[in-house]
């Protein structure tokens, strides 16, 4: 039976993913040239770059201001999930900036990219666990299994992205009866699926949290911003690039506004985070923590 799951056919021909580097032989309907520097070179992704770096100087900010929030409910595991945040946006500069023309480069950056989006969407719903107060939140058992959970999430992720790409061990590659396919189960699992599931899990628990427990539409309305910013990013990774690839002739693509959705969602994130934990300021205790335990 056909099926196209597993298959970047598509994805690579149209879109601009980390994924599409880990093949050798993608086809683009529309080519990425970018912009010509002043030494003659081609900066493929500029918006991309410079959106990045946005995003790596947000996240250091609100790392740094999480700290003044001390009673703030998973205080430290949003550091953490932003600290991952940055790891993504360095990675996606080389992976996703088009200046790099070195496959074996390519391939490492990718799958850090990959393994750090997976990371980062395994800890939205580490997040929303730690909402509902399953376990102290800053505590050594918590925060303990938060970086483990991650970082075995990332190694893993990761691992699987540079197998697929240097058939190390061949259990990875691409389909051997039909090599011009692209085509590879693991990445389009943990790449496409994996995260999708964790951000609808994420967004189910804090719908769920806002609407029991804290019955304030502020952070409702955060909260489904947050979720439709994302996904109108991902309408333009995936749906809306080839048009706007080919009518700048390859000087920009659909990847841009995936990136600069996405930072807004964060952004929403951390505010929908801020207007949860509004009241726990140093020497309060959580304001909804005693409620949660009736649940």
């Amino acid at each position: 039976m056909v099926t196209n799951y597993g298959n970047f056919d598509s994805f690579c021909y149209y879109s601009n993913l980390p994924a599409c580097n880990l093949f050798d032989n993608v086809v683009k309907y529309c080519p990425l040239v970018g912009f010509r520097t002043v030494t003659g070179s081609d900066l493929g992704n500029l918006g991309l770059i410079l959106l990045s770096f946005l995003a790596i100087v947000l996240s250091i900010i609100f790392i740094i201001y999480a700290q003044r929030r001390a009673g703030a409910v998973g205080r430290r595991e949003m550091q953490i999930l932003f600290f991952s945040y940055i790891i993504v946006s360095i990675s996606a500069i080389f992976a996703s900036g088009g200046f790099i023309n070195n496959r074996r480069v390519l391939i490492w950056f990718s799958a850090i990219e990959i393994g750090s989006t997976v990371s980062t969407a395994w800890l939205l719903f580490v997040n929303a666990m730690v909402a509902y107060q399953l376990l102290p939140d800053g505590g050594v058992c918590s925060l303990f299994l938060t970086l483990l959970s991650s970082l075995v999430v990332f190694i893993g992720s990761a691992y699987i992205a540079l197998d697929s790409g240097f058939s190390w061990t061949g259990k990875f590659a691409s389909d051997p009866s039909n090599p011009a396919l692209l085509r590879n189960y693991a990445v389009y699992t943990v790449y496409l699926l994996v995260p999708l599931v964790a951000i609808v899990t994420y967004f189910l628990l804090e719908f769920y949290l806002v609407v029991k427990v804290l019955r304030e539409r502020k952070p409702l309305f955060l909260l489904i911003t947050a979720f439709l910013l994302f996904s109108i990013g991902q309408v333009f990774e995936f749906v809306v690039s080839r048009y706007i690839c080919s009518h700048t002739n390859g000087k920009v693509d659909g990847s841009l506004f995936a990136c600069f959705f996405t930072l807004l969602s964060f952004g929403t994130l951390w505010a929908f985070w801020v207007s949860i934990t509004e009241d726990e300021w140093v020497g309060q205790g959580p304001a909804w923590e005693a409620e949660m335990r009736e649940i």
